[in-house]
């Protein structure tokens, strides 16, 4: 014979839980012989404990939140429920402990509702993960919420653990907390449990709580030391890169990733966000880019994200914008600039030249320059009877004075 709650005398009790706005009614059989008594529900740690008089071979635990079950974990008349399957409470929880004792079938509930005004929860809760151990969160004040709400955001890695609490909360104008940053987030494998509730003087505040993987929602940093290399016989570039080091990940992970390569002309640059156009992915750290112009100047942008392993499956930042290649019109711009230096020179000179003129002595400016006395020149202007004693300074040569006698023989007759 089963012996259930619908059958056997129930009592419910109602206790407050202050810090999440909240009832708990338990429900459990009133029979002596039940192998249940004494339920109670630790909403913080999500653990349920229970007194029994009797020796109870098996208990079973259960929690539902809408149409979704999830069972626990049961030691020594107590229930608990592993973080990485817990479920969001906001809206209400059911937690049900079941027993079998001689041969009937026992159980006890403990339901979970939350109080506060509706609309007065954090909407749009969300969290991202950057530069590896940075996390932020935002959200957005219920639009029930009056102007005095205060929200508090904590998380919690562990049931067995104590939360913690934003250490930094960003305002709206209004002074209420809107977002959220902490530093120094590690263990980003695991899942976090995160709540949100408030307090306000006008009405009770709803709380928020959710669950997240926190690699998920890891923004990776861009690919590590991108080099391109560019072959003009070939008309192709070889793109190669290291993948982005994740905190949470060691050895070779390369395999882990996957690459979204954007090159464009640099004449049609763009945002990549804002391409119409497939950009190309690939698994590996390298690329071939095919049908390069050597005539054109190219820029290259690469993200990734995880495809397999524990790695966010959101595309991560974009790196910086790396050029390679050459313009087409750099003679061009080469001849502009320098055909602008010579038509700014001309005037220039022009107006020195004029003012020169005006004010100053073109002679004294431009004097002539003295050249070499031309020694040669002056040699040959001179008599070659002067030539011994004007350049070899030689005593002048003298001449005796030969007297010439002339004898005739006169014939006699």
């Amino acid at each position: 014979m089963a012996a259930t709650l619908g059958l056997i005398s129930l009592f419910s009790c109602v206790v407050l839980f202050p810090m999440l706005h909240a009832v708990i009614v338990y429900t459990e059989s009133k029979s002596s012989s039940s192998p249940i008594a004494n339920l109670t529900l630790n909403p913080g740690k999500l653990k349920l404990t229970w007194d029994s008089s009797v020796t109870v071979t098996e208990y079973r635990c259960y929690m539902r939140v809408g149409h979704s079950y999830i069972r626990g974990n049961v030691y020594n008349k107590t229930c608990t429920f592993n973080i990485n399957s817990a479920l969001p409470i906001h809206k209400g929880a059911l937690f049900q402990v079941q027993a079998m004792y001689n041969n009937i079938s026992y159980s006890a509930e403990a339901r979970f509702i939350p109080q506060g005004k509706i609309g007065t929860s954090v909407e749009n809760f969300s969290c991202v993960i950057y530069n590896i151990s940075f996390m932020n969160c935002a959200w957005k004040a219920g639009r029930n919420a009056p102007e005095d709400t205060q929200y508090f955001l904590f998380f919690q890695y562990s049931n067995e653990e104590d939360e913690q609490e934003c250490p930094h909360y960003i305002r709206d104008a209004l002074g209420r907390p809107i977002a959220c940053s902490f530093q120094n987030v590690t263990d980003i494998k695991e899942k976090v449990y995160f709540l949100v509730n408030g307090s306000s003087n006008e009405s009770e505040i709803q709380f928020y709580d959710e669950y997240i993987t926190l690699y998920e929602i890891e923004k990776l940093t861009p690919p590590l030391n991108i080099t391109v290399n560019c072959s003009e016989d070939r008309a192709e570039c070889i793109v190669r890169w290291k993948r982005p080091q994740p905190s949470h990940m060691e050895g070779n992970v390369d395999h882990c990733f996957e690459y979204q390569i954007d090159i464009r002309n640099k004449k049609t640059i763009a945002n990549p966000m804002e391409s119409g156009s497939e950009l190309p992915t690939v698994t590996g750290t390298s690329y071939i880019f095919q049908n390069y112009n050597v005539k054109k100047k190219y820029i290259l942008q690469i993200r990734a994200k995880g495809s397999i392993c524990l790695v966010s499956q959101n595309w991560g930042e974009w790196s910086e914008p790396i050029e390679f290649g050459n313009p087409d019109d750099a003679v061009l711009t080469t001849t502009i600039v320098l055909l602008l230096i010579a038509f700014g020179t001309i005037p220039v000179a022009l107006v020195i030249f004029f003012l020169c003129k005006r004010y100053c002595s073109l002679k004294k400016m431009f004097s002539p320059v003295p050249q070499p006395k031309n020694k040669f020149h002056e040699l040959f202007q001179i008599s070659d009877k002067n030539i011994q004693r004007e350049w070899m300074d030689l005593p002048p040569t003298k001449y005796e004075t030969e007297e010439i006698t002339t004898v005739e023989e006169l014939n006699n007759f």
